[in-house]
């Protein structure tokens, strides 16, 4: 099931009945929010089709610090960070976030790390590379 939000974003999709919530967390203008969102879309319909996609947009940084905010794209799975390394990370802040998969910056997570947060794991090695202040800037 999808919706539009009032930004115009498809904020939903699964059923009402999910019990599993990935929420694709983002500022306004990121480049990377279709990958992100195209990822996270990937993995639920490999992994867990019954949960919802919601796409949650930050306005500022005292809402970064608030939510815990790693940075432009953020996807988590319950309140997860896909991304294994975060839960000792506290650089929360109103930023652009690359991820480091296999030696390479990415802008989004990988699928496989989406698809095992789904499942309840945490791909371990998964790490994100620290916020870098030019590759992206918010806009609007």
């Amino acid at each position: 099931m999808a919706a539009i939000d009032d930004l115009g974003y498809e904020a939903t999709m699964g059923t009402r009945d999910s019990l599993i919530r990935v929420e694709v967390l983002f500022f306004h203008g990121c480049p990377n929010l279709e990958l992100a969102t195209s990822r996270a879309r990937q993995a639920i319909e490999h992994a867990a089709p019954e949960a919802e996609l919601h796409l949650v947009r930050l306005d500022d940084e005292a809402d970064a610090v608030a939510r815990g905010f790693l940075g432009s794209p953020t996807v988590r799975v319950d309140g997860r960070d896909v991304d294994g390394s975060a839960a000792a990370r506290t650089d929360f802040g109103f930023q652009c976030r690359v991820y480091d998969v296999d030696g390479r910056l990415e802008g989004a997570p990988p699928v496989d790390w989406i698809e095992a947060a789904l499942r309840g794991e945490t791909i371990a090695g998964g790490e994100t590379a620290p916020a870098h202040d030019g590759c992206c800037k918010p806009r609007g």
